[in-house]
Formats: structure tokens, sequence, C-alpha cells
């Protein structure tokens, strides 16, 4: 649909009878049991947790996930054991497809956890664009809630948080962020020109509780009843609506007066786990997803290639300057516009080191350090542009090493990190 007959569109109506939805996607699978075989091929899937990896095998306690171990709706419910590691081809644990819809789901395994799924394609949302998903209410859940992050992807970070929460990776620079509250309130942030907590532009919330907006939905107490939400994009205002159980919709607008900063970016949605267990929040920690669908032209879509090793050159203490660790990753072809993306632990600045199939050595920077711009004391997003020549089709080795010692760190830091999450991804355009 062209923009133009987009926004007439959107003039008549704010449901979805005259959208053309360009991506689309309805996890179809009614497996006998929870699987991670039916997740889509063409999203990615990434765990956060806030501490470092500890071995070459992080596990954690189990929690229950709705779904029985035969896919029966809630009440019933499975154990989950999540890892540190998790990417498209191998997903967590806690992403799975029961009854033609997906969960993503995070218990109380190490304090502090965020996961995120995304589809590998942009959303193209100049002039107007709708964002449209499917999923539970989940009312009086507290500690746990989910938010909608759009980014560009240049600036992809799969575990950021607010600043004042405790994980260390922070909203990147141009971010729309949209939260579901576990109150079921409504906020819409919107922020340009640094990584938060600077550069915010538009931060509002929506104080109705759905609970007071719908007082005898039955969505609010029953989990397996999913509300359609519809995010609208125009120049000048952001409106979330929510399905109401007659078929109408409540709408929430938020004014920017200034524009939107940016028009094109990746969709990530994400769980987000805070001890939940100290409110007696156990059993209701799974989000349950279905008809994700976005407008725009089918652009920025690329493909990843990953592995699931673990670099780990980190330890109850320094390692030493100059240890070495490689990991590997097949790729079918090579491509356009090659991006190596992970996640460091414990980066100091200047002492993360890669080569490339023995190629130049190069530091590597995750987005972000911490305020003194010396570390990051937990997971970090990096990303880093090669040329399609440093690869080769099969197998590329991924060299790190514990390069110098900065002057910046204080005594007590460790010298060593890891990386989980490594992937090369290649245009398909």
């Amino acid at each position: 649909m062209k923009r133009t007959a987009l926004t007439a569109c959107l003039a008549l109506t704010l449901t979805q009878g005259c959208l053309e939805f360009t991506y689309t996607e309805t996890f179809d699978g009614d497996p006998a049991g929870p699987t991670q075989s039916a997740l889509p091929a063409s999203m990615d899937f990434s765990v956060t947790h806030r501490t470092h990896p500890r071995d070459h095998n992080p596990t954690f306690e189990q929690y229950p996930a709705d779904h029985g171990s035969d896919c029966a709706g809630p009440p019933n419910q499975h154990l989950v054991q999540t890892s540190h590691l998790s990417n498209g081809t191998n997903p967590d644990e806690s992403f799975f497809v029961c009854k033609n819809h997906m969960m993503s789901s995070m218990g109380d395994v190490e304090g502090y956890s965020v996961t995120a799924f995304w589809p590998r394609r942009e959303f193209d949302f100049s002039g107007a664009g709708v964002l449209s998903f499917d999923v539970n209410i989940n009312d009086r859940h507290p500690r746990v809630w989910w938010e909608v992050l759009i980014t560009p992807r240049a600036q992809m970070k799969v575990g950021a948080a607010q600043e004042w929460l405790p994980i260390d990776e922070t909203y990147p620079e141009d971010r729309i962020v949209l939260t579901f509250h576990q109150n079921s309130r409504r906020s819409i942030q919107i922020g340009t020109g640094a990584v938060a907590p600077d550069g915010w532009i538009i931060d509002e919330t929506d104080w109705r509780e759905w609970r007071y907006i719908e007082p005898t939905d039955p969505a609010l107490s029953d989990r397996r009843i999913r509300r359609r939400h519809t995010i609208v994009f125009t120049d000048n205002r952001v409106s979330w609506l929510i399905e109401k159980p007659d078929g109408t919709y409540d709408r929430y607008d938020v004014d920017v007066p200034m524009g939107l900063p940016f028009s094109r970016g990746l969709v990530l949605v994400k769980t987000h786990a805070y001890t939940p267990e100290k409110d007696g929040n156990f059993d209701k920690t799974t989000f349950h997803w279905d008809n994700i669908r976005f407008t725009g032209p089918e652009v920025g879509v690329y493909d990843a290639f990953e592995t699931n090793e673990l670099v780990y050159l980190q330890a109850n203490g320094s390692r030493a300057i100059g240890e070495t660790e490689t990991a590997s990753i097949t790729i079918p072809r090579t491509g356009p516009n090659p991006v190596v993306f992970g996640q460091i632990h414990g980066a100091l600045n200047g002492q993360v080191l890669l080569r490339i199939n023995g190629g130049t050595q190069r530091t590597i920077h995750p987005l972000h350090y911490s305020d003194d711009g010396c570390s990051t004391s937990g997971w970090a997003s990096f990303r880093l542009e090669v040329a399609p020549s440093e690869l080769v089709v099969g197998a590329n080795t991924f060299e790190w090493e514990i390069g110098p010692r900065p002057a910046c760190v204080p005594d007590w830091m460790w010298d060593g990190f890891s990386i989980k999450g490594l992937e090369i991804q290649l245009d398909t355009e």
C-alpha cells in the first residue's frame, strides 16, 4: 500500500480492515508439546541475564511457564530451564510454540533477565505505518512486563533496559520504547541524540490501568485470551490502541511536535523479569504472542549465521593478557554489507581483540560503555562492519584475545571477557 493510501486508510479508521501488512508472522504449529523447532527461521531470539557466565555451560534453576508438557493451555504449565546461549538457530527454552502461537517467558533465575525476539527485517514507517500484534493482558503480574523497542539496525541492543534498572545496557541513541507495565499501563518514550538516560524527547504514560478501562474483561485473569495491540505511527503522533472485548479499541495518543527522529528500524519484542518472586509472582511470567504484523516496504532484510559457542576468556579472577580462544561460524555464501554482531561481557576499553580468518587484528567496542568510558560490567551488544573479502564460504574463524589492560580501570577489575550470541549478518537485498 502506498503511503498516501495508508494515510487515507488511517484517516478513516484505526482498525485493520483496509491495511495491507507486508510482514506477517502467525506462528502456525500445533505440536504435541512445547517446541522450539516451530519457531520462525526469519526471527532471532536472545536472552540476557545480568551476571557473568560462570562456566562454559551456564544454566539456571527451572521455573514454570504456561502450557503443560502436552501443550494444554493455562493454568497448565511445564518447567523451563534458561541459559546464556540463545539465537535463531538454537533458541532458548523460554521461547516456544504451542497451539499456533508463541510464548516468551522468564522466571526469577538471576535477579534480572531480558529476553528479546525480532524479525530480521526493518519496519519502515516513513510518512505513516502500523505495527500490530496479539498478546495476553497479564494484569497484576509484579516485576514482569513487556516492551517493544524500535531502533535503527545499526544501533540494535538486545539486552537494553532503563538506566535505573539493575542491568548494564541502556537504550540506544535513536529509540522508540513502547512499554506495557506490570500494572497494565501503556508508556510511550522516544529518544534521540544520545544514549539513555540522555536524549529523551517524549516520555508519556497513560495512567489508566486496563482493569479500570475494562473492569469486566475476562483477559485480566485468563492468560489464554489475547488482545490485539495496534500501534500507529504518523509524522507527529504515536497512537496505541488495544482491542476491547466488544471488538472496538481503546486509544492512547501521544503527540510528537518535533516529529519522529527516525522512520525505519528493527522491532524487538522484549520480556523483562526483575526478581518477580519477591512479590509472589513465580507462575505468571509467560506472554502469549500471535499475529505480529507491520506495514511498509520490504527493506533491511538480512540473514544471520550463528554459533552457539560461548567464548570464555573470563573467570573468578583475572585471566592473562594475551590469552586467546576461537569460535567458528559457517556461512553458505558471502554477501553485501556483512556485519559481525554479538554481546560482550566485562569489556574493558581496548582489551577485546578480534582477528577474523587470520586477518588484521582489531579492537571490538560495545555500542556503549559505562559513564566513565572505560568498561562495561555486564553484557553489552557490539556491532562490527566487515568487508566481504574478509569472509569465506564455509567455516570462518574468530580468534579472540585479551589485549593490554587500560590505565583507566581500577585495580579491582579483572582482565578478560566473554562473547555470546556471535553471528554474521548478510543482507539479502
